[in-house]
């Protein structure tokens, strides 16, 4: 009996953690419960087979005992090859052998039949097709790859993405290279030379992928494919590139994209480029400011490091080399309101560079700005002290430990670390979060825990109740939230009233001792603003007294104090109108500690414009007093959202009653999918 990638992943994961429970498996492999309980079966079955000593499932409990037996016979185990681990052998084999190649050779090659391997032929054939490229066979060459070299070149770095995201990768690549190994460390020393020379430093995850580059594409035979001789690209290889790689000449090209393309661990900026970044992500952060009614404390740090990012974007906007998709995942589900404000809060950018920015770079910066809302003060007293270990990249490192910091506020963290690393600071700290299993002489320094690259909020809760009982031993649980709940739910179960229940839930789990109505939600912007909060005059005398009148209602319903209302006319005296907008729409609002008494808003239009220092008219006014940083901003998305319809503006700058500004009010304040 044999163990697919999935199986034998799984236990390997089993054997580092020790102490396993089937919903932590679950957490931290990309695979669902169902499938999870499947492949311990299977390796149930599988020890049985090998005649080792049985795994125990109780309840969710997993316990095995860890033999050096069992551990060798895990090292030998021989596998069963999936689809699309046969598709990427292949693949790899029939881009760098010359001999002729029939689908016998692939059987033999793969240990499987016929059929399977006439499967996998069809299924490689097609995904070429699509990347531009035919892989077909003729009788005189066999099985072949054709197309323009640099396309090719392209997909072997692209089969090399796919294939070492696999468990398995080094296993597939000793399929199709003997003794590739050394060849492999060649190449990275080859990398690092490079580095020193030009001072500057990969993330660890795309020196890989570059030196297995390297190592594929230099057994590749250009005259096999087609050759464009006037190519540009070569034209703009540095001599360098030239010089230093200058035994695979044929992958120049691709080089020097990956070279300007990737993620470095630190690089020098033009001082003009830093400049102009700057003061653009001043304008971002200020921007920011104005559509999250928040106050930036220690701008410039944020500032520091939102240039750093900003030059990373530049140039993955221009090479078209993307983040990760899991980005998307777990943004939308943990900062879905905050992004849509950053989204708005990043025109500046936007302009600067006279293109617009993907989705997944505005989740970055949306990131940056959450964890800098989030950052407190650590003290090295007697607090468990703990360090994130992850290979994709610094923005990646820097989110997880952003994330983690949330999760574990008493914990002191370190500085992010690669994994060459690992060794140095493991004697520093009592716990290491990882993204990659590390060897056994780290665990023996310190407690080693897996987690996912970016874990979603039920997989931190997971996290934190595991961490609770493994290290901490309170005996207390994480705090359930209603969104955790609704996310457990709706896998069982179909909701058709996701809106009442979610009140419902609220309203269940609410400390009866808190005064704040939304206290752990973010209420709508109809929740929000009722008529009741809604004015319309003709006219005021100056701006000053707008202010007071557009926040007379929540002064009355004890929302805010009357010293909250002075300070928002002080602010205007001492920072300028910026609490203008947009021409006609202005947002007052000041700290939650200078007298908010709950959350809330409140609606003033005139007929006739009020003028601000600077010229500025103001016709509609939505004052808004805060509790937090975080819990209005669902209803002030909503409110932006409708300040971005023109059409929508001047309806509400036209209305004659109060019913027609609620009837606008109630179409951007539905609850979101989640």
């Amino acid at each position: 009996m044999q163990l697919n990638e999935k199986s034998k992943r799984m236990l390997n994961v089993i054997l580092h953690e020790k102490q396993m429970t089937v919903d932590t498996l679950t957490m931290m492999l990309p695979y669902s419960r169902r499938t999870v309980e499947y492949e311990l079966e299977r390796i149930q079955e599988w020890l049985s087979y090998h005649g080792l000593s049985n795994m125990k499932v109780d309840g969710t409990k997993i316990e095995l005992t860890v033999t050096e037996a069992l551990i060798d016979q895990v090292e030998r185990a021989e596998l069963v090859w999936s689809e699309e681990e046969r598709e990427l052998v292949i693949t790899l084999y029939a881009m760098t052998q010359v001999e002729f190649l029939s689908s016998f050779h692939f059987q033999h090659l793969l240990d499987v039949s016929k059929y399977t391997v006439q499967e996998s032929l069809n299924a490689i054939k097609k995904k070429a097709a699509r990347f531009g490229l035919d892989f077909s066979y003729t009788r005189k060459e066999g099985y072949r790859f054709n197309g323009h070299f640099q396309t090719v070149t392209l997909y072997v770095y692209r089969t090399i993405e796919q294939l070492l995201d696999k468990s398995t990768s080094s296993q597939l690549l000793d399929l199709c290279f003997d003794e590739w190994q050394e060849e492999f460390r060649k190449r990275v020393r080859q990398i690092e030379q490079f580095e020193a020379l030009k001072q500057f430093q990969f993330v660890e995850s795309h020196r890989e992928k570059m030196a297995y580059f390297l190592l594929v594409g230099s057994k590749l035979s250009p005259e096999s494919f087609v050759r464009d001789e006037d190519s540009w690209l070569t034209e703009k290889v540095e001599q360098s590139v030239r010089a230093h790689f200058q035994d695979v000449p044929q992958l120049w090209d691709m080089l020097m994209m990956l070279i300007q393309s990737g993620p470095k661990v630190s690089e020098e900026m033009d001082e003009t480029v830093q400049q102009n970044l700057a003061a653009t992500m001043i304008q971002v952060i200020e921007r920011f400011e104005g559509l999250s009614c928040t106050r930036v404390i220690e701008r410039e740090a944020l500032c520091e490091k939102l240039v750093l990012h900003a030059k990373a974007t530049l140039k993955r906007v221009h090479t078209e080399v993307m983040p990760p998709e899991e980005l998307e995942r777990y943004v939308l589900k943990e900062h879905r309101v905050l992004n849509v404000i950053v989204d708005r809060s990043l025109d500046p950018i936007r302009q600067q560079i006279q293109a617009d920015l993907p989705k997944t770079e505005v989740m970055y910066f949306t990131l940056h700005f959450a964890a800098h809302l989030h950052q407190q003060g650590q003290h090295l007293d007697e607090k468990m002290k703990a360090i994130v270990v992850c290979p994709s990249g610094i923005s990646v490192s820097h989110m997880l430990d952003h994330i983690l910091k949330n999760q574990f506020p008493d914990f002191v963290f370190l500085p992010p670390i690669s994994q060459r690393d690992v060794l140095e600071y493991a004697p520093l700290v009592d716990l290491i979060f990882t993204t990659v299993p590390l060897p056994l002489a780290v665990q023996q320094q310190a407690h080693v825990t897996l987690v996912p690259t970016l874990p979603t909020r039920l997989e931190q809760l997971a996290l934190k109740r595991q961490i609770h009982q493994r290290f901490i031993a309170t005996g207390g649980i994480a705090r359930l939230e209603v969104s955790d709940i609704l996310e457990v739910v709706k896998k069982y179960a179909t909701v058709h009233q996701e809106s009442q229940l979610r009140k419902e839930l609220n309203h269940l789990l609410q400390d009866e001792a808190t005064k704040d109505e939304w206290k752990g939600g973010q209420p709508v912007l109809n929740q929000l603003v009722t008529k009741n909060e809604i004015q319309l005059r003709d006219h005021v005398s100056n701006w000053q007294e707008s202010i007071r009148l557009a926040a007379e209602p929540l002064v009355q319903n004890g929302t805010i104090e009357t010293r909250y209302v002075e300070t928002m006319i002080e602010n205007v005296v001492e920072h300028g109108p910026y609490i203008v907008l947009m021409p006609q729409i202005a947002i007052p609002h000041a700290r939650p500690e200078d007298g908010v008494n709950q959350l809330g808003m409140s609606v003033l239009k005139l007929t006739e414009p009020v003028f601000f220092p600077g010229d500025k008219p103001v016709r509609a006014f939505f004052v808004l007093a805060a509790i937090d940083q975080t819990t209005h901003l669902k209803a002030l998305a909503q409110l932006t959202e409708l300040l971005g319809n023109e059409q929508d503006v001047s309806l509400v700058l036209g209305a004659d009653n109060v019913e027609e500004i609620v009837e606008i009010l109630n179409r951007y304040s539905e609850e979101e999918e989640k």
